[in-house]
């Protein structure tokens, strides 16, 4: 398990260094569509293609790390005053709905493939929108390997001392 580790956090460091090129990437076309508009008067439908092609990657590359730095929004505000046993039974829920999550997320990329390959930007022909949506189904992945990791090493690691406190809660 340990090198299961090693290879997410790679990936997410790896990640985290795209997302901050598509941070790079929004601003400078931004800066230079600005240049354009104020300056001599004209505006180009490619930039705000690539503006939203670039966003899309960023929002979803985003929620990989964020997965895995567990800083999404949770509903464990609501039972975490609970005994142990019923803060272990809403954390599995949450894991099952997150690996859910992953799962519906690359079967929608997969689903709307077929469409999305055939399709184009009108800008920038030689780029069909599938690529748009690729990082949904990267995440998904993400979410759902990460996911079956953290049931695995929940279950794996009980202990009867665990037991005897009534639940797994770190």
């Amino acid at each position: 398990m340990n090198i299961y580790k090693k290879i997410t956090d790679i990936f997410v460091k790896i990640v985290s260094a795209v997302l901050m090129l598509l941070v790079a990437g929004i601003v400078g076309i931004m800066l230079y569509e600005l240049c354009l508009r104020n300056f001599l008067n004209k505006s180009f439908r490619a930039s705000t293609e690539a503006c939203g092609f670039l966003f899309m990657w960023m929002a979803f590359l985003g929620i990989i790390v964020l997965y895995d730095k567990d800083r999404l929004i949770t509903l464990d505000m609501l039972y975490v005053r609970a005994p142990r046993n019923v803060q272990n039974i809403f954390w599995f829920i949450n894991k099952i709905f997150s690996l859910g999550l992953g799962l519906v997320m690359i079967v929608a990329y997969a689903g709307m493939y077929k469409i999305n390959s055939t399709s184009h930007f009108s800008t920038m022909q030689f780029l069909s929108k599938a690529w748009h949506f690729l990082p949904m189904a990267i995440a998904g992945g993400f979410i759902a390997v990460k996911t079956i990791y953290q049931l695995l090493e929940r279950i794996m690691v009980k202990t009867p001392e665990d037991n005897s406190k009534g639940g797994m809660v770190k």
